[in-house]
């Protein structure tokens, strides 16, 4: 192989290398949420430790993140970006929705875990306390 060759796969390479670190950084996503992490409820139960990367492994984005209208899934996966205020379960979820924000955690993520326990698969937690884990001393 000539050098000049050579030299220009090597540059290619390291384009290669350092685009695809760019395009993960863009689209990184916190490996672990804080999820009930309200003052005023975190006095009752601890804050959940969520693993957001371990979900995004196994299942669509679309499987949590909604938006429904006349029961249907309309939300734009696109729309979810990092830094979009209105992709957080909080942004619709509050004091003022019929269904709040710990409601929504507790049928979401309890209501999944059972379904996929009843399918005969290995599942995450049911019972609050193995989510609601005690404060480290």
């Amino acid at each position: 192989m000539h050098r000049k060759s050579k030299k220009t796969l090597i540059l290619l390479a390291g384009f290669l290398v350092l685009a695809g670190l760019g395009l993960s950084i863009a689209f990184a996503q916190e490996e672990v949420i804080n999820l009930n992490a309200d003052p005023a409820t975190a006095r009752q139960r601890t804050p959940v430790a969520f693993s957001h990367e371990l979900h995004m492994g196994l299942y669509e984005c679309l499987d949590c993140h909604h938006k429904y209208e006349n029961g249907e899934n309309v939300l734009d996966e696109d729309a979810l970006v990092e830094e979009a205020p209105e992709i957080a379960c909080g942004s619709c979820h509050d004091d003022q929705a019929s269904i709040d924000r710990q409601r929504a955690y507790h049928r979401q993520c309890m209501g999944c875990h059972i379904e996929v326990r009843k399918a005969g698969e290995a599942s995450g937690p049911e019972m609050c306390g193995a989510c609601h884990l005690p404060p480290e001393a």
